[in-house]
């Protein structure tokens, strides 16, 4: 009973417009949107971290949130999710935590990004694609990373630290440490120097 009033504080929260709320009480709706979803029992959320308007989660997810992190407006995190500290997750971002996803310290997920954790057993012509079967996977974004907009991030992928993915790119394998990553599928084009 507790968890469903919980959730359905924080589903008022999320839906109160923020361009309605100046200054001040903006920064205080952010920070307490963030301190409710710590209060749902699967979740923990670290200190000064800023939940925007209409991001959307469920009860059964399980969060974790480092110390100054943004999840900014009409985000998705569903699932086992770990981002760490002093990251931004811009706006219409969507994890899948079916799997886990892991995202490190220090890194900037773009807007409109897809990270996946789980992918479907679509090989078997005898077995209807849409009754295929969900297989999870962890999917880990490291440390300083940088994934600019419309990123796609297949699932089971390991973006390794320092690691900068350009803008529409789908990840399809793993990224080296200190690399630019660019196109579709993502393929090495720089170093970070």
């Amino acid at each position: 009973m507790i968890k469903e009033l919980v959730y359905f504080l924080y589903i008022i929260l999320s839906k109160l417009p923020d361009k309605l709320i100046l200054g001040f009480w903006f920064k205080k709706i952010t920070k307490l949107r963030a301190k409710v979803l710590g209060w749902m029992p699967n979740n923990k959320i670290g200190k000064n971290v800023r939940i925007y308007r209409n991001v959307r989660t469920n009860k059964k997810s399980k969060l974790i949130i480092g110390d100054n992190t943004a999840v900014k407006e009409n985000c998705i995190l569903i699932g086992n999710i770990e981002i760490g500290k002093n990251c931004n997750v811009l706006n219409n971002t969507k994890i899948d935590g079916t799997g886990k996803v892991i995202i490190g310290d220090d890194t900037h997920i773009g807007r409109e990004n897809d990270i996946f954790s789980h992918y479907h057993e679509i090989k078997n012509k005898n077995i209807l694609v849409n009754k295929s079967k969900e297989i999870p996977q962890t999917t880990i974004i490291g440390k300083n990373v940088m994934l600019f907009s419309r990123v796609g991030v297949m699932s089971g992928i390991k973006i390794e630290d320092n690691v900068v993915v350009g803008y529409g790119s789908v990840v399809t394998k793993n990224c080296e440490k200190d690399f630019i990553y660019a196109g579709n599928p993502a393929r090495k084009i720089g170093e970070r120097v």
